[in-house]
């Protein structure tokens, strides 16, 4: 009979001779790998993961047994993971905002921005100054929190077993510059991974708790760079990483947080050419300092496939479809409030182990 299975071999001589409770006889290991345990003979082919037994038909139903309860298939994870970027927002614009709105024959208006291609802006404090055709808006608005969706990657992993989502790009750099004894030079060329990383490994419990470790990272090139020679300086990477523990049911979903990154820009925007004039151009032109304060956020769904066959695997990418409605604005909401953030019945558990934020 054969039986195509992988990795059978210890954990089914270890079964016979308990089953038998006969002496051990030695193996013998040849090419073929053929191996004989008392009446019972086997022969394993690597290539084809194929198990041949040859035995009499009482050994044979006690293979057989040993058989069904060792060639079951691993549990799996198909894990939807959404990282989304929040904006908090701290701007400043200090300047003045122009807005022409006089009246054309035909009674429509005309706006000073919509001629220069600048996009129309909010009304606030007004100042006349020439017979109310031109009004100058004097503008300091706060800049409202965005979201941004990084990546909605999914990826199956094997009970137990870590897998990694990597979207980004291995860029080159120089770590290490040398001068040879004949002038030249010689560099030592290395490569990060920049980008979204995600390395998660399940454990999954019978009670369909689904324990994940878990270790986030999004990385970017910087603008600092180093110097390691006279002539080369070697960019800086801008990190995010966390790695945590989650508990989580199956199907609902569990979010991190607190990757917390500082940026600060200065932006000059003008009326064209009116913003050019020396002295008076400064009444056609603004500086915007922007100091913003980002998070990443990245929520997880596992969904744990229990069936064998493809028809398993399908109706679980059917339930995984809705990640979508399990992380909605409500949930969002329970997040940034403090909540928990687990959709729907039952309890997550957060177990952080280490968070970084390092340039």
């Amino acid at each position: 009979m054969k039986h195509r299975i992988a990795g059978l071999a210890a954990a089914l001589l270890s079964a016979l001779l308990l089953a038998q409770d006969t002496p051990k006889v030695p193996m013998v290991t040849e090419a073929s790998e053929q191996r004989r345990l008392g009446a019972a003979h086997f022969e394993i082919d690597e290539d084809s993961k194929t198990l041949i037994v040859t035995t009499d038909a009482e050994t044979n139903a006690t293979i057989m047994r040993i058989v069904a309860q060792l060639d079951q298939p691993v549990p799996q994870a198909l894990i939807n993971v959404l990282f989304l970027e929040v904006t908090y927002g701290d701007d400043l614009d200090i300047g003045t905002e122009f807005k022409y709105s006089a009246t054309k024959e035909d009674g429509d208006t005309h706006d000073l921005t919509s001629l220069f291609g600048l996009e129309g802006l909010a009304e606030g404090g007004a100042v006349a100054l020439i017979d109310g055709d031109l009004t100058a808006t004097l503008k300091a608005l706060a800049t409202k929190t965005k979201l941004e969706v990084l990546s909605r990657p999914s990826i199956m992993a094997r009970n137990n077993e870590e897998s990694t989502i990597t979207i980004g790009a291995e860029v080159p750099f120089i770590k290490n510059s040398q001068i040879t004894d004949a002038g030249g030079v010689l560099n030592t060329v290395e490569y990060e991974d920049v980008g979204i990383i995600l390395k998660v490994t399940p454990h999954i419990s019978a009670d369909g708790m689904v324990e994940m470790e878990v270790a986030p990272e999004i990385s970017t090139i910087a603008e600092e760079t180093v110097q390691i020679s006279e002539s080369v300086n070697a960019p800086t990477f801008a990190k995010r990483s966390a790695e945590t523990r989650v508990v989580v049911p199956n199907g609902k979903t569990v979010v991190i947080g607190g990757l917390m990154e500082d940026q600060e820009r200065e932006e000059i925007r003008k009326v064209p050419l009116l913003g050019s004039i020396p002295l008076v151009g400064r009444l056609f032109r603004r500086t915007i300092k922007e100091k913003t304060k980002t998070e990443l956020l990245v929520f997880l769904t596992p969904h744990v496939v229990t069936g064998a066959t493809a028809p398993g695997l399908v109706e679980s990418q059917k339930k995984a479809a809705g990640i979508d409605q399990s992380v909605d604005a409500a949930m969002l909401q329970r997040y940034l409030g403090g909540a928990i953030p687990v959709t729907g019945p039952g309890v997550g558990h957060l177990r952080p182990v280490k968070k970084t934020a390092e340039k």
